[in-house]
């Protein structure tokens, strides 16, 4: 199969998975186009992989962002309390928002 082709599968899989269809149920939707069983099976598997590796490359970006700010947030408290000023978005605010992103990320990166 050509790159083309490939392309095309992969946009029906993402169609029929949208629509909620299970992986059997693609797979007999792959055989109906004419694909022989051994090929949609491996794009099957393919397109698995490249799904999860984006979402595993997103998780990684999340964790990442996320650690960024929870080590901001403290440093930023840091010299705030230091200089007697107002801290609480910096501790509060920036360490919410960090636990957030990373629990998102490993959410992503267990599933």
């Amino acid at each position: 199969m050509n790159s083309v082709q490939l392309q095309d599968i992969y946009q029906h899989i993402n169609n029929w998975k949208q629509e909620g269809l299970s992986s059997e149920e693609i797979l007999q939707r792959l055989l109906q186009t004419g694909i022989p069983a051994a090929s949609a099976e491996e794009t099957l598997n393919s397109w698995k992989k490249v799904r999860l590796e984006k979402k595993r490359n997103s998780a990684f970006i999340f964790c990442g962002i996320g650690i960024f700010l929870l080590t901001t947030s403290f440093f930023f408290t840091l010299l705030l309390f230091n200089a007697n000023s107002n801290f609480n978005f910096a501790l509060y605010g920036l360490t919410i928002i960090g636990i957030i992103l990373v629990f998102k990320g490993m959410i992503d990166l267990m599933s």
